[in-house]
């Protein structure tokens, strides 16, 4: 009898279930087992969701790699910044746990050469393919990744991660399939537009925002202001969906950026405008509506920022900030779990799931997230 050890007392909740409840699934005979790309053959077109079909059960422990397609871009260096369209899906269940095509889900961002600190739901997922991609290997390509799950995520078990796998059905001694699109280098894909003669310098280093320079710019206006900067050809951002997006912050005078995704490799997931803002109100007011693929500068005033709060040392009360954001993709955004039962005690162990979305060093205070 094949045996998957589907127990999330050990993996993903440990803290959370008895030793009793741990389960235990049967499959067939071990002639059901096949190892890696054995057990499934991929197709269907780059930039589509890949069409999976199942030969048996898959196992994988090391991860192994297969471009499926080669693309017609640029070859990639190391350090480039792409950005990543994937499918994960499950060699026992055979189903799909996340699939970036999705309406309601996100691509992700992946460093060339250079080992990802996961920040999101989606970089963590990301680490079963992520040192797959490889300098030489061209934009526009397709590859499949086979991996045993506690190869990959092994080091996290304890944390809260945890909990965001549970959600996903992944078994702690599951084979794991992975097809992966590069889909770009991670930046604005569109119309470039001239700046408006508010807006201050973007400052870059091998094509990559690091700062602005505010000389010969204008004082602020303390109006809501928003340029264009690139025209995006994607759908545009609707109320309520969540971004991913790279970004750069610095306020009038000063000498560096109090806040950057840009260097991180890693974009931020956030939802924009309605309720569930999670952003500053000035972010939600200038983003909703522009196609994905943007890049815009943004100047917000402090009733639409962070008001009379400074925000630690970097951010002084009523400061305007100003903005450079690319809209790398948009998403619905899943409804939020209900509550629990008020009789029901809440884990405290860290391990429960979360939305995945990451936020800026310098969270937006509460009543600025909130739309008039």
């Amino acid at each position: 009898m094949l045996m998957r050890l589907r127990r999330p007392s050990v993996l993903l909740l440990s803290s959370l279930l008895p030793a009793s409840l741990v389960l235990a699934a049967c499959g067939g005979s071990d002639s059901d087992e096949a190892k890696g790309l054995d057990a499934v053959t991929v197709s269907g077109p780059v930039g589509e969701t890949p069409t999976l079909d199942w030969k048996s059960v898959m196992t994988a422990e090391k991860p192994k790699a297969k471009v499926l397609t080669d693309g017609d871009g640029e070859a990639l260096e190391k350090g480039d910044v792409v950005r990543v369209e994937f499918t994960l899906a499950d060699g026992w269940t055979h189903k799909i746990a996340y699939d970036s095509y999705a309406p309601e889900s996100l691509s992700t961002l992946v460093t060339v050469g250079t080992e990802k600190e996961p920040q999101s739901l989606t970089d963590l997922l990301s680490l079963g393919f992520a040192d797959q991609i490889k300098a030489g290997q061209k934009i526009g390509s397709r590859m499949a990744v086979t991996v045993g799950s506690e190869e990959v995520f092994g080091d996290y078990l304890g944390s809260q991660a945890a909990g965001l796998l549970a959600g996903l059905d992944i078994g702690n001694e599951d084979g794991l399939l992975f097809v992966a699109d590069i889909a770009g280098l991670a930046g604005p894909e569109g119309t470039d537009e001239a700046a408006p003669a508010w807006a201050p310098k973007i400052v870059e280093e091998n094509g990559v925002p690091t700062g602005l320079d505010f000389t010969g710019a204008p004082k602020p206006s303390g109006k809501l202001e928003v340029a264009t900067l690139t025209k995006g050809t994607g759908p545009a951002v609707t109320k309520g969906q969540t971004i991913l997006a790279n970004y750069l912050g610095q306020i009038p005078g000063a000498e560096k950026p109090f806040d950057a995704s840009y260097p991180k490799g890693s974009a931020l997931e956030a939802v924009v405008g309605g309720k569930g803002a999670s952003v500053v109100k000035g972010w939600s007011k200038a983003l909703v509506g522009l196609p994905v693929g943007s890049r815009v500068l943004i100047q917000i005033p402090p009733k639409l920022g962070y008001g009379d709060k400074a925000q630690g040392e970097d951010i002084p009360a009523n400061s305007t900030l100003y903005f450079v954001v690319d809209i790398l993709d948009a998403a619905d955004t899943p409804p939020a779990p209900e509550p629990a039962p008020a009789d029901t005690a809440a884990p405290t162990d860290g391990a429960a799931p979360t939305d995945g979305a990451t936020t800026p060093s310098v969270e937006p205070s509460t009543d600025a997230s909130t739309e008039e």
